[in-house]
């Protein structure tokens, strides 16, 4: 999937990110609205875009393993009832939650991505009381990586394999892709709690390292940086990732730099 405006989609993201937890409504994008994110209590139920409608159909079918009649049966009762779908499916035992919520966040990365496509006006709308489930919502951090996950599916397994050997309380860790079309590094996989906001602070802090490694035709086993804020965070790639590995003190960054050379 190529033309997605990252700029754009990670900034509808830190808008969503923004909201307090008791912010309930949506985040539609274009003056003649083609789709939006739908938000309960400050977390993401879904996207929408215009002519998708029918994808999310073909992922809960593949889940519940219901022929395509009887899911259309479904959805049509549904459609009479003013039931959601998804929700209905869970209810009567059809799907599990969790086969429920993957589809949903695969569906609303692939909306994502396609009303990220060209740069459109966003605007939010709320709405009073308690308007979608919230059993099966989530951070918008995950729908970034979501996102960025179909675009580069090879490289998120790697990224997370590698990070889980970097796990630790009070540890954080990002692993980084560089996106060549737009020359920006864009955030796979993560550990420690890093939000859309504090990430986007961090590869801005990151951009010009794979510029650098260019110009001097070698990357580095490994090297250190400063971010804005002054924190210390070891830097190291691993092939097109880029992972970077917060060092709270001088025996965290001993530690790190120890755990990361015996890995060579």
């Amino acid at each position: 999937m190529t033309g997605v405006e990252w700029p754009a989609l990670i900034g509808a993201l830190r808008e969503v990110e923004r909201l307090g937890q008791a912010d309930s409504g949506v985040l539609s994008f274009g003056e003649a609205p083609v789709g939006g994110i739908f938000v309960e209590q400050g977390r993401v139920c879904w996207v929408a875009a215009r002519g998708l409608q029918r994808r999310l159909r073909d992922l809960l079918r593949a889940h519940s393993r219901m022929s395509t009649e009887q899911l259309e049966g479904m959805y049509e009762r549904c459609r009479v009832e003013g039931r959601l779908l998804g929700e209905t499916l869970v209810d009567e035992g059809i799907i599990a939650p969790g086969e429920l919520q993957r589809a949903l966040r695969r569906h609303s990365a692939e909306c994502l991505l396609d009303l990220c496509r060209s740069p459109r006006a966003t605007a939010w709308s709320s709405h009073g009381g308690r308007g979608y489930a919230p059993r099966f919502t989530f951070r918008p951090v995950d729908l970034l990586f979501d996102s960025v996950a179909i675009v580069y599916p090879e490289l998120q397994a790697q990224a997370r394999q590698e990070l889980s050997d970097f796990e630790a309380k009070g540890r954080r860790a990002v692993a980084f892709v560089r996106d060549e079309s737009a020359d920006s590094l864009l955030p796979l996989a993560e550990t420690g709690g890093y939000g859309v906001e504090p990430m986007l602070g961090l590869s801005r802090g990151l951009a010009s390292l794979p510029h650098a490694c260019l110009e001097l035709g070698a990357t580095p086993s490994f090297t250190l940086s400063t971010t804005e804020e002054g924190e210390t965070v070891l830097l190291w790639w691993r092939g097109p990732l880029l992972f970077a590995v917060s060092c709270p003190d001088r025996q965290s960054l001993a530690e790190l730099t120890a755990h990361h050379l015996a890995l060579q």
